[in-house]
């Protein structure tokens, strides 16, 4: 049996971190499957199991529980250093 990682945000895949890092950076889900090379149907699909995985009911609430987890938009220094 495969223990589930106690943080909500560690149980979603790398993969599925970066399709909603290319969305937030892209602007838009098409935008992303263009710049990832992705079908917009591969890029729904990712953000749907990284929603259930994390348990978010929406893309926006998914954001902010993989917040720790995405890379900072470039251009930006980060504060807490």
């Amino acid at each position: 049996m495969t223990r589930r990682p106690s943080r909500p945000a560690e149980r979603a895949t790398d993969r599925e971190v970066g399709v909603v890092a290319a969305v937030l950076t892209a602007g838009s889900e098409k935008a992303a499957a263009h710049r990832l090379g992705l079908s917009h149907s591969t890029v729904k699909h990712h953000l749907a199991n990284a929603r259930s995985k994390v348990g978010a009911e929406t893309t926006a609430r998914l954001v902010w529980i993989l917040g720790p987890r995405l890379p900072e938009p470039e251009g930006v220094a980060r504060t807490d250093e």
